[in-house]
């Protein structure tokens, strides 16, 4: 009899601690959840603030459809000027922000 408590007392520990590691299991997907969604809301976050900053700097852009704001917006990025534009500003962010 004592081996039958015995084994039903461990039995009973060892769902004790299946169940505290689904818990565990539970957590982090919530943590994992939380931490994308943070990083979705971020990133919308900027890209808002980018087209913010051209819809201030370009009102007539504004009216565009998105396909023709997109077609503007390739050919405004493959001209070289506006490559080397970008890239100088990439190296100052590099570099440690505005100069």
């Amino acid at each position: 009899m004592e081996n039958k408590e015995k084994t039903l007392a461990e039995l009973d520990a060892a769902r004790l601690k299946v169940k505290q590691y689904e818990n565990k299991i539970q957590l982090l997907e919530n943590r994992k959840r939380y931490l994308e969604k943070k990083a979705d809301r971020q990133r919308t976050h900027h890209l808002c603030n980018m087209g913010g900053a051209i819809q201030s700097i370009s009102r007539e852009a504004d009216s565009l459809t998105r396909v023709e704001f997109y077609s503007l917006m390739e050919q405004v990025f493959a001209l070289p000027a506006v490559q080397e534009l970008v890239g100088t500003a990439v190296q100052n962010h590099n570099a440690g922000g505005d100069r």
